[in-house]
């Protein structure tokens, strides 16, 4: 059940990466996250208003505002890559990491997943990996349909590591809450971001001089609707197959959510995917059915 539940949340952080990126590119990265982090909050909240769920004690909500900070971070590096950047570049180095670094956390915590299992994990990394290699420069175009690239390889790059690393902090912090709270805690969650994120943008526009707000066009508000839904349910997930499997290898199958945002991207922004990544989306697929039977 783990396994079905990682690609379910491999599904919904892949969408909800296209959307936000494909927001990002038309109202910019801090007004995309903040966007994003106020719709999971409201959502979520109505939820727990609904129901009447606590969101846990002191040790829960302590580390649920980790968490927050964590996905903020996360979240805007990455989305700063989908604006100025490629999302089939950004995306898959971003999981990669991911599929790394959780990969470790779990063995240093002490899990041993078993022998199946983990040629299934480290087949697993080895498809991250793979879809992770960007399209030679030859193939790809120099601008991004509906924006203007300002970075570079290296920025890209930069950009994927330091997202990577904030939200692979953000499912070993979540998965040490446990799921004796259930998704209470992902108000708290969202509650950190959302603040974080307001902070930037108050930052941001203040420094643009303080214009007019204006009120968000359609274009730009479906796709930070979706991405927020997206997020939430993926982050429910996510604490629903970390009660029930390891971080080791919960961790390394959520990460193959690139296929999910690179595939779209292919679709819709006509953005190349190379013979390697489609090997790697192969590789991927053998390495769940391992991990399901191990």
């Amino acid at each position: 059940m783990d396994v079905i539940l990682g690609v379910g949340v491999a599904g919904g952080l892949g969408l909800a990466d296209f959307f936000g990126g494909m927001a990002g590119r038309r109202t910019g990265p801090v007004r995309t996250v903040a966007g994003v982090q106020v719709v999971g909050g409201a959502i979520i909240g109505v939820y727990l208003l609904a129901t009447w769920q606590s969101v846990g004690g002191t040790r829960e909500i302590l580390l649920a505002l980790l968490a927050g900070g964590a996905l903020t971070l996360g979240v805007g590096f990455m989305y700063t890559g989908f604006t100025w950047g490629r999302m089939a570049v950004v995306a898959p180095v971003t999981a990669a990491l991911i599929a790394v670094l959780t990969f470790a956390v779990g063995l240093v915590r002490g899990e041993r997943p078993s022998s199946l299992a983990l040629a299934g994990v480290g087949l697993a990394i080895v498809a991250v990996v793979l879809i992770s290699r960007p399209a030679r420069a030859a193939d790809v175009p120099a601008s991004p349909a509906g924006t203007d690239r300002r970075f570079g390889l290296g920025g890209e790059l930069g950009l994927s590591l330091a997202a990577g690393a904030s939200l692979a902090t953000f499912q070993a912090t979540i998965g040490e809450i446990g799921d004796a709270a259930g998704v209470a805690p992902l108000l708290v969650v969202r509650g950190s971001a959302v603040a974080l994120s307001l902070a930037a943008l108050g930052v941001l526009w203040r420094r643009t001089g303080g214009p007019r707000l204006a009120a968000p066009r359609r274009s730009t508000l479906l796709p930070v609707l979706a991405s927020g839904f997206l997020l939430l349910l993926a982050h429910a997930l996510l604490l629903e197959a970390l009660s029930l499997g390891l971080l080791s290898v919960v961790g390394p199958i959520t990460a193959l959510s690139p296929a999910f945002t690179v595939i779209p991207a292919w679709l819709f922004l006509h953005e190349h995917i190379s013979r390697t990544q489609v090997v790697g989306m192969v590789s991927a697929t053998a390495g769940l059915v391992l991990v399901a039977l191990g």
